[in-house]
Formats: C-alpha cells, structure tokens, sequence
C-alpha cells in the first residue's frame, strides 16, 4: 500500500511482482531488539532528529495559486516521505508508523494556521512517548500556541500521573 501510495503521489508507473512471499515464524525473535540494538537506534534517531518531524507545508502568500500551492504541497510531502525511506533503508533506522496520507497532512497544516490553540492530548501513561515535539514547537503559524493535555487512563492511579 505505502509504494501504491507514493506511486499515485509521484505520478509514476510501475510494474508489480508477484508471489515474492516471505514467511516469518514464530518464535523466532523477531521485532524484538537486543540492549546493544535499541542503543544504536537510539543514537541514530538523536543523530537524525532533524529529519524525524512532521512534513512541513511549503511557503505561501495570497499570490499563489491552489493549483501551485497543491503542487508543491504534494512535491514537499514526496520529499518529506523519500528522506524517511532513506533513514530506514540507509541508515537502518527503525521507524514507527505514521500517516501516508497528503490529505491528512493538509488539513492538520489548515488547522494549525487557523488556530490560536492547539490542544495535544497525550496518553498519561507514558506521555513523553506519544507527545508530538515537532507540534509543540510548531513555527509554522506564529498566533497559535500549544497546549498539551494529559489522557488519564483507567489502568493507572493518579499517583503514578
């Protein structure tokens, strides 16, 4: 799906292959990191923190066309997608997933430059693993401040909060 994707955004062809399966067992450990292996990734997403951000909406002004602005839109989110794919496939980093879709991304930019708050809500369990840094230090639309919301879960004690 995300090469169909990136095929459509680019507006490229391609040829599809067939059957080239690939079986994982389990039990096999796979997915799981060694102390040594999650030390090294660790230290290539610090090393690459500037490539590990949301996609950035190109520069505008009132000059600029729709057709324009969604061109360079579509080639700033291909560029944005070909650098992640370069981390993972290069530099052999670890990624999470996250969202392959422009639409999305377009209307998340939309919201933020309209807005003059902007709430995340985290999960309280571990909120500095699902807080977004790239939002909260969001330079994109000057009047909108960040406001960060802690999701109390029923598995944990406002102690542990």
């Amino acid at each position: 799906d995300d090469f169909l994707a990136t095929a459509e955004l680019a507006g490229t062809e391609f040829t599809a292959e067939k059957l080239n399966i690939n079986i994982v067992f389990p039990g096999a450990g796979t997915g799981l990191l060694s102390f040594e292996e999650s030390q090294r990734i660790k230290k290539l997403h610090e090393e690459n923190k500037q490539f590990l951000c949301i996609p950035r909406r190109p520069k505008w002004d009132k000059k600029t066309s729709p057709e324009e602005l969604k061109r360079a839109e579509k080639d700033s989110f291909l560029e944005w997608r070909r650098q992640l794919v370069w981390l993972e496939e290069e530099q052999k980093l670890i990624l999470t997933p996250f969202e392959r879709n422009l639409d999305f991304w377009r209307q998340l930019w939309r919201v933020i430059e309209r807005s003059d708050i902007v709430v995340q809500i985290v999960d309280a369990r571990n909120p500095l693993l699902f807080r977004c840094e790239d939002l909260s230090f969001d330079q994109r639309s000057p009047g909108c401040n960040g406001l960060q919301a802690w999701e109390w879960h029923g598995n944990c004690s406002y102690r542990e909060l």
